[in-house]
């Protein structure tokens, strides 16, 4: 039995190359229609994401801005005693009174050996702040030491004789005027500093000449 294509291949009403083209086309499968591209609605950002948003800085004044400030501070004196405890030199207490002044500009004095006190005034050694949790000490340490406290703090070193940087100076005319402060138990102070001023000379800072 003929079939259609050869019927019509027969009757000339299509030619050979028409039937294998539709042949082909009855054996390819139709093509899919494309899709339209599905929309994704924004999804709420991460942690992660939230964590890399800069923040702004507390207000000043504000208690945030307090706080960050006194946790500053804690830090810095903790620094500060870390460093003055690990190269603490003993007082060697002797008749030799010698005056530094406070960061609240009162005037104290240490009873220092005569070697000591030359030692200060040569600028071997340095008085500074000692931070402790419940109240100011000060102690003596090398100069090198020193200076690296007033990275952490300029009011950390309160007597440090080193030419074109000495801290702490006064005039005769100061000392004097100002020697009744220093006869007041100073609490901030060394132990060695709290007691009578005994009989003997003392030394007076003087100023640094100006350059």
């Amino acid at each position: 039995m003929q079939s259609l294509k050869d019927k019509l291949l027969k009757a000339g009403l299509v030619s050979e190359a028409d039937a294998k083209r539709a042949e082909a086309e009855k054996k390819t499968p139709p093509l899919k229609p494309e899709r339209a591209p599905e929309r994704r609605e924004a999804r709420p950002a991460r942690r992660d994401e939230d964590s890399r948003i800069p923040k702004l800085a507390p207000m000043a004044g504000s208690k945030e801005a307090n706080r960050q400030l006194a946790r500053q501070q804690q830090q810095t004196d903790r620094a500060i005693r870390e460093k003055v405890q690990a190269a603490e030199v003993p007082v060697e207490p002797g008749a030799t009174v010698f005056y530094f002044v406070t960061r609240k500009n009162k005037l104290r004095r240490l009873e220092l050996s005569e070697a000591q006190a030359a030692k200060l005034q040569a600028g071997e050694l340095a008085v500074v702040e000692r931070p402790d949790p419940d109240k100011i000490e000060h102690a003596l340490v090398p100069p090198a030491v020193a200076e690296e406290l007033l990275t952490l703090s300029e009011k950390a070193v309160r007597f440090m004789n080193k030419q074109g940087a000495a801290v702490g100076f006064l005039s005769d005319e100061e000392i004097h005027q100002r020697a009744t402060e220093a006869d007041v138990p100073d609490k901030s102070a060394p132990a060695a500093a709290q007691s009578a001023e005994p009989a003997g000379t003392f030394i007076t800072i003087k100023r640094a000449p100006k350059p």
